[in-house]
């Protein structure tokens, strides 16, 4: 579906965060810009604040600041979660929700 929303990328071993838009959502996973774009590792998370939803993500490929993304597991970060992987992203998605 083709769609402008703010996401916000976590990832890193210091849980680094950067923004991004997602242009284009489906199931499986996204077409998102950053201007980060070259320098994200091939793994992070994709928050999408609007749907209380983390998607764990892989870089299917990558063209200037575009990058098509693969999603590898989607969480509800509204939910309880007893993967500690978790944490950071929702404590990134609440800072974020507050605003």
């Amino acid at each position: 579906m083709r769609t402008l929303l703010t996401g916000k990328l976590v990832f890193g071993p210091h849980d680094m965060t950067a923004d991004c838009t997602i242009r284009n959502l489906t199931a499986g996973g996204a077409k998102i810009t950053t201007s980060l774009a070259a320098g994200l590792p091939p793994e992070f998370w994709l928050i999408v604040v609007r749907q209380n939803t983390a998607y764990r993500a892989a870089v299917a490929w990558r063209r200037g600041e575009e990058l098509g993304l693969r999603f590898e597991g989607q969480h509800d970060l509204s939910e309880p979660s007893r993967d500690p992987a978790l944490n950071v992203v929702r404590h990134v998605w609440r800072e974020l929700a507050a605003r």
